[in-house]
């Protein structure tokens, strides 16, 4: 598990800490009564974490749940600054999974009310976008992410929510061969197409042209296999329709696809006039005295991962839905969790790596689990410091 500095959150198990952060998030200092009752949520989630880095993976799911459930209860308290004892006592989530089916296939459905809910909506509104702007300093624009009530009965299962969880997606690749449903996209600077992420770097921006690069593990070949790239990318995320093909270019063994936040309705971007070879690669052109239309940023993304994370990953939604990277933590977790306390047998027989006639191996997705309990064990409690201790928050 990754090291998570745990004196930042004991830092915040002390009300009197606590207290003006809460109100410098969220607007609103909570009572000193209130306050220790986040704090008592933090100090268990924080307890669960810890002890999951010494358990072994037959229980460790169920810690790391708990954990996550006890800073969920911790963010909820502190966004309304109301009482434990007005939390609705139910998870919010029911295990649908088929008797004696793999674990890869495990089901959830969403409920209507439960603690999912409540930590869903808090951070639903706290989902942005961050970048640096002309002035080297930094900005943040809020994407809130799809509240609790339009997420209602939708059902998902463990290898769906895998898909969608940006870090993941490598290990995803390897063990389902096939794409994962999330994306590492960067912002750059039009003039310098800067190659790393936005975030770590101070390029020199006019606050109004930005690129997006996306690499991708195929390698086009002419400007139908470009067209046939780009349409996948924007099937799986709609908001690169309204975003302008820039380029294409070979970079080894993938490709590098540039967008540019101008409308693009009503042109052609894959025609002969439009996109002219270039070095190995393709060019997008803009005809002269050609009226373009740019668009900021809050109109040009949905929901993305990363605004507390220090990346920007783009999310698959699911029908229409846009998910919280830190609602498809707790959908896993609360599986993985259902998977131990109720099927520990199917668990054991996984982890185990045994092949019997009555019962076939079922390891295949274990690697990515475990990446996954990784994962979650560092970016949980770093995202709940981060919301909870705006000195903590580069980009507040």
């Amino acid at each position: 598990m990754t090291e998570v500095d745990w004196h930042k959150c004991r830092f915040l198990e002390s009300s009197e800490n606590l207290k003006p952060l809460v109100q410098r998030r969220f607007g609103r200092q909570p009572s000193t009564s209130i306050a220790r009752e986040i704090a008592a949520c933090l100090q268990q989630g924080r307890l669960f974490y810890q002890a999951a880095t010494s358990s072994p993976l037959e229980i460790r799911p169920l810690q790391q749940f708990y954990g996550m459930v006890g800073f969920s209860k911790a963010l909820v308290i502190a966004r309304h600054c109301r009482s434990l004892s007005t939390l609705r006592p139910a998870h919010g989530l029911k295990d649908i999974s088929v008797p004696n089916g793999r674990i890869a296939e495990l089901r959830v459905r969403i409920k209507d009310a439960g603690t999912f809910q409540d930590f869903n909506d808090v951070v639903a509104e706290l989902t942005r976008i961050c970048y640096i702007d002309s002035s080297t300093s930094s900005r943040s624009i809020s994407i809130p992410s799809t509240k609790a009530d339009q997420l209602c009965t939708i059902e998902l299962s463990l290898r769906e929510i895998l898909s969608r969880i940006p870090d993941l997606e490598s290990l995803y690749r390897m063990t389902f061969h096939e794409d994962a449903l999330t994306h590492l996209i960067l912002l750059e600077d039009v003039a310098f197409h800067s190659l790393e992420p936005l975030i770590e770097n101070t390029p020199s921006w006019d606050d109004e042209n930005f690129h997006i690069r996306i690499d991708v593990s195929e390698r086009f070949s002419d400007r139908d296999s470009v067209k046939q790239i780009v349409t996948h990318l924007r099937e799986k995320f709609p908001f690169l329709t309204s975003w302008r093909l820039v380029s294409a270019q070979r970079a080894w063994d993938h490709s590098i696809i540039r967008f540019r936040n101008r409308r693009n309705s009503g042109i052609d971007e894959f025609s002969e006039e439009r996109l002219r070879p270039q070095e190995g690669g393709f060019e997008g052109i803009d005809f002269v005295n050609e009226q373009t239309v740019t668009f900021p940023l809050v109109e040009g993304f949905y929901p993305v991962a990363g605004g507390y994370t220090g990346k920007c990953s783009a999310i698959s939604p699911v029908n229409g839905c846009y998910f919280s990277e830190f609602s498809l933590h707790y959908l896993a977790l609360f599986l993985l969790s259902s998977l131990v306390r109720y099927r520990p047998e199917t668990w054991i027989h996984a982890i185990s790596r045994s092949v019997m006639s009555e019962a076939p191996a079922d390891d295949q997705a274990l690697s990515l689990i475990e990446r996954f309990l990784d994962l979650n064990g560092s970016v949980i409690p770093g995202m709940v410091v981060t919301v909870l201790n705006p000195d903590e928050d580069r980009f507040s």
